[in-house]
């Protein structure tokens, strides 16, 4: 090319990509400096000497570097000129292969025509490689996922959902229609790495979307203009696609979604490889007054970024970056002792295996690759000790090795698909480099060429040794009957399972029926599940089915059949009692779903003909007698309490007017009842539960629930008791409290107590709990309760008393008069704590108050203890790095400085990071986390301050955010929620909770033997 044209071809670039930027203002582009920071120090790449290349390997000699697990090799399904950067797979009804071509990877978007495309591939020799190729459907921007239904293609280019049909034969889509839009609108800058992808059929007649992780704009339907728009606000996404009704659903992973033979969702973000859904979070949204714990988990039993063990090496341009990144030049996450790999960094795809080729030991198994790391990591899923949510293990004969990995620094593992053959499909986008554009200094970038490679592509099936059987053999379902449809539901490959069914949705052919219901009375599982699927599609399910389904011998059916009766709105005496008695199922999964959906059978409220009671309030007995016998569990009692606001005021009646136990479980679980209700305005008029509880329930812990629950709704216990009731209550426990003669439990129960109240004789009764010759853990337990209020009078008598304090009460007076602004400042000036009673975390905190009064006095009473600069720290603690240190004096220090927050083993606490998922970082890394805990934070780790309004300040980590409430996690491991009502406002620095000055009074040996205790776990 000339540079005559070469130029003209640059300007026709550029022309375009303005164009589309203004034509639909979403901006995908940024800059390394801009993301993270401007670089410190000028610094420069010699690309020849620096930057070595390694080479692409042809397609022919790819299978050789690749080591794979004993007894499976790899085969090329497909490969460049076939195919170009493929990012995902679907086969349709016919065998034929769609490959989503991600061409336009990484910062292409903008580039018109868009590069991205979709080809469809043949292998019509049966040879098992798909050799015919031809583009399907082009012009798309960065698409990420597709899925065959309706007699052709969806696919995913951000921010749309197109459709794509071949109508007339050619191999060609002549129908091109956007049917959704709205994924990404929301957001200021579209990641490429944080797009809607992973497209898949469930077996509730849906197609299901991963929107991203984060991913903002309201979603529309164009061909349902009528439909109003939902913004999916971090949610998933799903849409009918018949009807194209659409809603949202439980999200937050990044890339990679699956279910498993059950229907139950798996998925993995770049550095949480393996998480579960472990339930449908439309349940926590049904009573505003109770927040559920987040339905999403990470269940890796090695943790989310697990060690993983690749072949290839590390690439040049990363090596530069890390060293970079370790001297502080430009910013940015620092890898573990300039190490890029040994952990999860760019886990995708996690997909759960459903074929028949390799056996049932690896059926439900999860696959997941690196993106970064060329490898392919296997778990096995099992049951959790609770028997609801589950966990994955590295199977016992993959321990230092992986599943499969190449020795190819060009291997792109991104995604999996579940094939007609009964294997497992890998997409290798195959590329020379596939970081983040913006996680690439730009003084880097500007040498490497981020598009080597769109050009190639491969596709891999993983095969058994001794070979798979249909590898090569033609599918038609497309061809097949009705009949031979719902025969293939018994099918032992769980993609014809599911190809069968969708069809059987998209036919709509109604003599399915009665073979279907004949399937139920069969001995197949699997083809249950999908037969109760198929028979909700044709909204034709019956009681009997429903009945012979809920009494079937396989758990996973019966709990299907449980979500079946929920949906078909059915409530005949008959499902009601049956549902009733799956209450005390074995199984306690199943007891789990029964809980979650029995509000939807037992209405709590009435509706039209139903006589004088609610269903809920008729049957509460009952109810009642099923869910008394799980109140061991804590996710059964989540499910309980979760249930719409009105069924927990009902509940809680009955059991107050019935129930004689008073055993620790039940006590337990009627102050959570209680709590959820004092919120909850309808039931304020009526003081019935205070009546209860200064009567036959007087139970300190009870009425500790009741008014957290009363002072949570923004209220005061005079609005609540008006007669004031409670009044002999807090009498009698004042009078314990000071009683020197009682147990120390019973008198820390009633300080507990007087914790409620306000009164005069509260406070004056605290007060003197904080005397000298008072043991340390009722001044203690004093102390934290008085600091709940915000009186002067508090403040001028927790400073008053200070030199009367033991060890425990002298931390939590600290604690308490640190955590509002006026205590601070009166306790600065005060001059009582001598600054070497201040731990390292109190010091940073002072000095960096948000109050300019609080600061400066911290400046001028703390002088003497603010620690040097961390330049001088790091210098001093620098041989460390490679002094022999002793793991057993480490647990030591580790006791004394970091359990409070890191768990090591069965030690300590987890508010940050568990140590093992931080052991392989290297031990340079390790020592700037400790000296320098601000310097890099994960963002699951970033402090927070929250403001209440009744005056506290509260800092932690947020481990849940949701519409009603917020839950903090403080250093201790202490966990508070706060209802969006009781916040002020919040604020974060983008800070680490650690604090600064942690090697205070450590020697360089000590902090040799705590590294090698934290690489030991």
């Amino acid at each position: 090319m000339t540079s005559t044209a070469a130029c003209s071809l640059l300007l026709l670039l550029a022309l375009n990509t303005t164009l589309l930027a203004q034509a639909d203002g979403i901006k995908s582009k940024t800059t390394y400096a801009k993301a993270y920071g401007e670089t410190k120090n000028p610094v420069a790449v010699d690309p020849a000497k620096d930057l070595p290349r390694y080479p692409a390997v042809a397609p022919k000699d790819a299978i050789a570097t690749w080591q794979v697990k004993k007894g499976f090799k790899l085969q090329l399904t497909a490969n460049e000129p076939q195919v170009r950067s493929p990012i995902a797979v679907s086969f349709d009804e016919n065998g034929r292969m769609f490959a989503c071509e991600m061409i336009d990877y990484s910062e292409m978007r903008d580039v018109t025509p868009h590069l991205g495309r979709v080809s469809m591939l043949e292998d019509k020799d049966g040879d098992g490689h798909f050799e015919t190729s031809q583009v399907f459907a082009d012009d798309l921007a960065w698409p990420t996922g597709l899925i065959c239904a309706n007699g052709g293609v969806f696919v995913i280019a951000t921010p749309d959902l197109w459709f794509f049909k071949d109508t007339d034969g050619d191999g060609k889509a002549d129908v091109r229609e956007k049917v959704f839009t709205g994924f990404g609108t929301g957001l200021k800058l579209l990641n490429v790495q944080g797009l809607a992808n992973s497209p898949m059929w469930g077996q509730d007649n849906r197609i299901h979307i991963l929107a991203g992780g984060g991913n903002r704009g309201v979603m529309t339907c164009l061909k349902r203009p009528e439909l109003p728009g939902i913004e999916l606000g971090g949610k998933d996404f799903w849409f009918d696609p018949r009807t194209l009704e659409f809603g949202l659903e439980g999200g937050g992973a990044q890339y990679g979604m699956s279910f498993d033979n059950y229907g139950r969702k798996f998925g993995c973000s770049n550095s949480d490889h393996l998480q579960y859904w472990v339930y449908d979070d439309k349940y926590a949204s049904r009573n505003p007054y109770y927040p559920m714990p987040p339905a999403r988990q990470s269940i890796a039993v090695d943790g989310g970024a697990a060690e993983v063990f690749r072949l290839s090496p590390d690439e040049p341009w990363r090596i530069i970056r890390t060293r970079w990144r370790i001297a502080g030049v430009v910013k940015g996450a620092v890898e573990g002792g300039g190490r890029v790999s040994g952990y999860f960094t760019g886990a995708t795809g996690t997909t759960i295996y459903r074929g028949d080729a390799y056996g049932s030991d690896f059926v439900n198994n999860s696959f997941t690759g690196d993106a970064g790391g060329q490898l392919v990591h296997r778990k096995i899923i099992k049951p959790s000790a609770d028997g609801i949510s589950l966990i994955g293990e590295r199977p016992a004969d993959e321990h230092g090795f992986e599943f499969a990995a190449s020795k190819d620094t060009w291997v792109r593992v991104v995604n999996f698909a579940n094939a007609p053959d009964g294997c497992l499909h890998i997409c290798d986008m195959y590329r020379e480099v596939i970081e983040h554009p913006w996680s690439i200094p730009d003084e880097i970038k500007k040498h490497i060429d981020l598009n080597s490679g769109n050009d190639r592509g491969r596709i891999y099936r993983i095969v058994p040794e001794k070979g798979a059987q249909r590898i090569g053999q033609k599918v038609a379902l497309g061809k097949a009957s009705t009949e031979e449809l719902v025969q293939t539901l018994g099918h032992p490959n769980g993609w014809h399972r599911d190809t069968a069914q969708r069809l059987l949705y998209e036919r709509q052919d109604k003599s399915a029926v009665p073979l279907l219901e004949k399937v139920l009375g069969g001995n197949n599982a699997l083809a249950k599940l999908h037969a109760l699927g198929a028979l909700e599609g044709f909204a034709t399910i019956s009681e009997e089915i429903l009945l012979r389904s809920l009494n079937d011998q396989d758990a996973h059916v019966r709990e299907r059949a449980i979500v079946a009766l929920e949906r078909s709105h059915k409530r005949t005496p008959q499902l009601t009692d049956k549902l009733l008695t799956m209450l005390g199922d074995e199984s306690e999964r199943l007891r789990f779903q029964a809980t979650l959906s029995l509000p939807a059978l037992f209405p709590p409220k009435l509706t039209a003909g139903e006589g004088m009671g609610s269903p809920w309030e008729m049957r509460i007995g009952d109810i009642w007698a099923g869910l008394k016998k799980n109140l061991s569990s804590p996710r059964e009692i989540s499910a309980i309490v979760s249930a719409p606001d009105k069924c927990d005021a009902l509940l809680l009646f009955h059991i107050m007017k019935s129930e004689t136990d008073r055993s620790p479980e039940l006590l337990k679980f009627v102050g959570q009842l209680l709590e959820t209700v004092a919120k909850d305005p309808a039931n304020r008029s009526d003081n019935q539960w205070v009546k209860h509880l200064t009567t036959d329930w007087q139970e300190t812990s009870l009425i500790q629930s009741y008014l957290a629950g009363v002072r949570r709704a923004g209220l005061k216990i005079s609005d609540v008791d008006p007669k004031d009731q409670f009044a002999a209550v807090f009498n009698k426990a004042a009078a314990a409290a000071l009683n020197g003669k009682a147990s120390s439990a019973s008198r820390l129960e009633a300080i507990e107590l007087l914790g409620l109240t306000s009164s005069k004789e509260a406070t004056d009764a605290l007060t003197q709990c904080l005397a000298q010759g008072q043991p340390d853990a009722i001044q203690t337990a004093a102390i934290r309760t008085l600091a709940q209020g915000s009186s002067p009078v508090v403040t001028k008598s927790l400073l008053a008393t200070w030199p009367a304090y033991g060890p425990k009460a002298k931390e939590a007076a600290l604690d308490a008069l640190l955590s509002r602004e006026d205590r601070a400042l009166a306790l600065l000036e005060s001059g009582m704590v001598k600054p070497t009673e201040f731990s390292a975390s109190q010091v940073q905190a002072l000095l960096k108050h948000k109050s300019p009064k609080v600061a400066a006095a911290a400046k001028t009473a703390l002088a003497s203890v603010i620690p040097p600069s961390r330049e001088e720290v790091t210098a001093k603690f620098k041989p460390a790095i490679t002094a022999q240190g002793d793991a057993k004096k480490g647990q030591m220090q580790y006791m004394a400085r970091c359990m409070a927050c890191h768990r090591a083993g069965t030690l300590g606490l987890q508010v940050g990071p568990d140590f093992v998922t931080v052991k392989t970082k290297g031990r340079e890394t390790l020592l700037t986390a400790i000296l320098e805990p601000h310097k890099e934070i994960a963002s699951q780790f970033i402090a927070y301050t929250v403001n209440t309004k009744d005056g506290q300040t509260l800092a932690g980590i947020i481990t849940n955010d949701t519409a009603s409430s917020m839950t903090l996690k403080m250093m201790g491991g202490i966990e508070k929620t706060l209802q969006r009502s009781e916040i002020k406002g919040s604020s974060s620095t983008g800070q680490s909770l650690m604090p600064e000055g942690l090697e205070t009074g450590m020697s360089v040996a000590d902090m040799a033997d705590l590294l090698s205790f934290i690489e030991g776990q």
